[in-house]
């Protein structure tokens, strides 16, 4: 087994690693070394049909930017604290509603006067 792991240059320990063409990697490192494995002493995969098949590049996606959260902890006291900031900061949308709402009963109260008179 190899030390250093050629993708991120950091130790391998002998629980978390894959060998891949004859090189010890990091489990965390294939997406990564399925890119370019010449460039990391492995060798180049020509592309076939089952080119895919020596790595499974659908657990490691680029384009997927998205994350999905399951749960988090978070204490009472900062739970408590994150909705009083929360409530403090909406005091301004609230003022902003109430001028907006005070604009448009004006207007309309008005015409509707001027309806029915």
């Amino acid at each position: 087994m190899a030390d250093i792991c050629p993708v991120c240059d950091k130790k391998i320990a002998s629980i978390n690693f894959n060998t891949i063409q004859g090189v010890d990697i990091h489990d965390t490192c294939i997406a990564a070394f399925s890119k370019n494995p010449e460039l990391f002493g492995g060798k180049a995969i020509e592309k076939t049909e089952n080119a895919d098949d020596l790595f499974d590049l659908d657990l490691f996606p680029d384009n997927d930017k998205s994350v999905h959260v399951k749960s988090f902890n978070m204490p009472f006291l900062d739970m408590v604290m994150f909705m009083v900031k929360w409530a403090i900061a909406s005091i301004p949308a609230f003022i902003i509603l109430f001028i907006i709402g005070a604009i448009f009963t004006t207007i309309f109260g008005v015409s509707l006067l001027s309806i029915f008179k």
